[in-house]
């Protein structure tokens, strides 16, 4: 079956439905999709294997992505949530947990695992093969190609999928100098070569605490350059920020072991007769008495830049028939919320689908696996007239319902893994009376589709963190106690949200409490103290039934049983109300706090010398009163 363009009729005569550039997990990803639902497709690779790139990279060979085999239960997609290198197939055999048994694996593991995947499935995979250029004369797309001969040839696709992954190396150009540099990718590892000498590394993430950690046991001094205010993953639920794995620089730091990390940006820099790096830094100090710029200049034996990549090469677009936006510092593509580029059919998957998610995992294998199974099933419905995953839930019945939702975030790996960004969504027809249920869809692209935003009660379930309603002080490690049994609202880790929408516009939300391993079925209600399965069973029959008026039944909303909380709760006295500490800040919910100590230590009085302008001053006065007496005695 021809796909079918945009007006419904057949497009022109084509040699593919896809050409997918590049072999790298994304590129494996789709085209596995497509091969199992027997579509004709091609994937070019320039290099002789799949997944070249992890050959050479992390260049510490330790992949940042875990391989948590055991955990306890048996649902494949749970166990899903915790193996974060395995591609998805319907192979139980061909998961990437078969292939170490290291929390932190190596990357030519994955190297191994991903071209015994490509083997496995024998996906279509044309290597040494060059994509030379991309055109789009009419409703196709031209693929000129170079093969390992030097043979140039071209075809015709509907549709073309860059899954390219990381194209360069980011060279911040406001940094003059900064081609001088080593660079992540290229600097030599030979630790003997940097023995008592001084680093800088430039950049604030993995791969520069990556580089600095390599060096800190044979350098003399290593500074890490910021340039911003670091950002942790363990605070910020991102992955790609900095990982508690590579953050031994920090600890060396605050040690006062030599080595430290700096809020400076490079400005500039050069190299002097002795061969030396001279870097000067532009400091900003808000905390001195007149804030303001520091300038400054280092000496160091080695410059490494390690400031991420660029995921996009404009070259390879016909500019006067393919428009290809850039964003986020010429970094990553301009893309719609469902990774489509300007040009009509033309999509980035992989790590570039991270230019519009950094909520959670679409820069890694285990988030953007999901991005590409479901765009995989909307272009299904907008090239073939398939229709969306879902199922059909019996009429109007509440248990059903419930216990559904409560399925899916208990097992579900897809909507753990891309919190925040990915939904289930729940639409139900008073017309029919018929109630589908649609799983695995961008959140912020639900409502731009017409068989969600025009129907009158949809539904959407994800599951999101909740510390925006704790204030900005608060940090995510502060959490470290139970959430507040009582109410549904004041849940900081990762739970359930369910929204409704009507005609395309929100109307409200409600939340099921937080679980300590984000499950919600039996086994998480018997083993912790928290609310009950039938308690959120109980809850989202309330919600949805209080929209739809299936029918008049009444439920308990109580979380918790009187016997409960008179067995397991005791309030705090009056004297340990009293040592509460004070919350400057207003916020929706209240963060969890230590008791002050019954009796603290006292607070030493600090006698300060005075400081250079305060003698000044002093001095001043004293001469001023001693002429002031002179007049008057005159």
């Amino acid at each position: 079956m021809a796909p079918q363009c945009y007006t419904g009729e057949v497009c022109e005569p084509v040699d593919y439905d896809y050409v997918i550039v590049g072999a790298g997990p994304a590129g494996l990803q789709m085209a596995y999709f497509l091969q199992k639902a027997g579509r004709q497709y091609v994937v070019y690779e320039s290099q002789d294997k799949a997944a070249k790139f992890f050959e050479q990279h992390p260049r510490g060979r330790k992949l940042i992505s875990l391989n948590k085999k055991n955990n306890l239960f048996k649902e494949e997609t749970f166990n899903m949530r915790h193996d974060w290198n395995s591609l998805l197939s319907d192979d139980k055999e061909m998961k990437f947990t078969k292939y170490s048994d290291e929390l932190y694996p190596d990357a030519s593991d994955l190297h191994q695992y991903l071209n015994d995947y490509a083997h496995r499935f024998q996906l279509n995979v044309k290597y040494n093969t060059k994509v030379k250029k991309i055109s789009k004369p009419d409703s196709t797309f031209t693929v000129c190609i170079e093969e390992a001969d030097g043979e140039t040839t071209s075809c015709r696709a509907t549709c073309v999928l860059m899954a390219t992954g990381a194209m360069s190396e980011n060279l911040p150009e406001d940094i003059e100098g900064i081609e001088l540099t080593d660079t992540y990718s290229q600097h030599d590892m030979d630790k003997d070569l940097y023995k008592d000498k001084m680093i800088l590394i430039i950049g604030g993430g993995n791969s520069a605490f990556e580089t600095a950690n390599h060096f800190a046991g044979s350098a003399g001094i290593v500074h890490v350059s910021l340039g911003k205010k670091m950002q942790f993953a363990w605070d910020t639920h991102y992955v790609g920020d900095l990982r508690a794995v590579n953050n031994n620089i920090i600890d060396m730091y605050h040690l006062k072991s030599m080595h430290a990390t700096l809020g400076s940006k490079v400005e500039k820099i050069t190299k002097n007769e002795n061969g030396k790096f001279v870097v000067k830094f532009k400091d900003l100090n808000t905390q001195w008495k007149v804030p303001g710029w520091l300038f400054f200049d280092i000496e160091y034996d080695h410059v490494i830049s390690c400031m991420g990549w660029r995921y996009v090469n404009t070259q390879l677009f016909d500019e006067e028939t393919i428009n290809v936006e850039l964003v986020k510092n010429n970094r990553y593509p301009k893309l719609s919320n469902c990774w489509e580029t300007d040009t009509k059919n033309l999509f980035y998957i992989g790590t570039a689908m991270a230019a519009i998610d950094r909520k959670s995992a679409s820069g890694f294998i285990h988030g953007f696996r999901y991005n590409i199974r479901t765009l995989f099933n909307l272009l299904e419905q907008r090239l073939f007239k398939q229709s969306l995953p879902h199922i059909t839930l019996p009429t109007k019945d509440l248990d059903t319902v419930s216990k559904k939702i409560i399925e899916r975030c208990t097992i579900s790996d897809s909507l753990y893994q891309m919190n925040g960004f990915m939904c289930d969504v729940m639409v139900f027809d008073e017309k029919t009376g018929v109630t589908k249920y649609y799983t695995d869809l961008p959140f912020r692209h639900v409502m731009e589709k017409p068989e969600f935003k025009d129907a009158k009660h949809v539904f959407t379930i994800h599951l999101t963190y909740g510390r925006d309603k704790f204030g900005t002080s608060t940090k995510s490690v502060d959490n470290v106690h139970a959430p507040d049994f009582t109410t549904n609202r004041c849940a900081s880790f990762m739970h359930p949200y369910i929204e409704y929408y009507s005609h395309g516009e929100y109307v409200d939300q409600t939340e099921l409490q937080e679980s300590l391993i984000v499950r919600y079925d039996n086994w998480s209600s018997d083993k912790f103290p928290q609310w009950s399965s039938s308690a959120n069973e109980n809850y989202i029959k309330y919600y949805v039934n209080d929209k739809l008026n299936w029918t008049d039944e009444k439920f308990n909303l109580v979380p918790l049983p009187e016997e409960m909380i008179k067995k397991n709760f005791v309030p705090l006295t009056k004297e340990e109300m009293s040592r509460l500490p004070h919350l400057w800040e207003n916020a929706e919910c209240t963060q969890s706090q230590e008791l002050l100590p019954k009796n603290p230590e006292p607070i030493r009085e600090r006698k300060l010398r005075p400081t250079m302008k305060e003698i000044m001053d002093s001095a001043q006065r004293k001469e001023l009163t001693y002429h002031m007496l002179t007049q008057l005695q005159v």
